[in-house]
């Protein structure tokens, strides 16, 4: 093992996102020993998928540290815009929308779902929503 610590901190993030021993251990001895200066890590094709295979157990979306919406700033925003583009949008942009950031209409490239978003948006801003 190249880095201990590297390994250490990997297969703890990883085990305690819920990742199957096995797959973070095979994963956290890959990313200790990856070396920057190589073409993809100097990770084989095999190492590369089985780190794809641990990497969704590290990602978690701004909307994980909540239970239920109703623990988000303003649920009643919360609720209305991902209700209506959850999967659509990215949780960053949802987020801004749902706490009265109207710049984020702005990272919406889809007219459509900018159009529905300023709509949306318009709406709670006339009922004074953050107020």
């Amino acid at each position: 093992m190249n880095n201990e610590n590297l390994f250490y901190e990997a297969f703890h993030a990883l085990t305690n996102n819920g990742c199957p021993l096995e797959l973070a251990q095979s994963a956290a001895e890959i990313v200790s020993n990856d070396d920057p200066f190589q073409p993809d890590l100097g990770r084989t094709l095999q190492q590369q998928q089985i780190t794809q295979e641990a990497l969704p157990y590290l990602q978690t979306g701004i909307y994980d540290q909540f239970q239920t919406i109703d623990e988000t700033p303003n649920p009643l925003t919360h609720g209305q815009f991902l209700g209506n583009f959850g999967g659509e949008l990215p949780d960053e942009t949802i987020w801004k929308l749902a706490e009265g950031d109207m710049t984020a209409l702005n990272d919406i490239t889809d007219d459509a779902a900018r159009g529905r978003a300023n709509n949306i948006f318009t709406r709670f801003e006339q009922l004074g929503a953050w107020e």
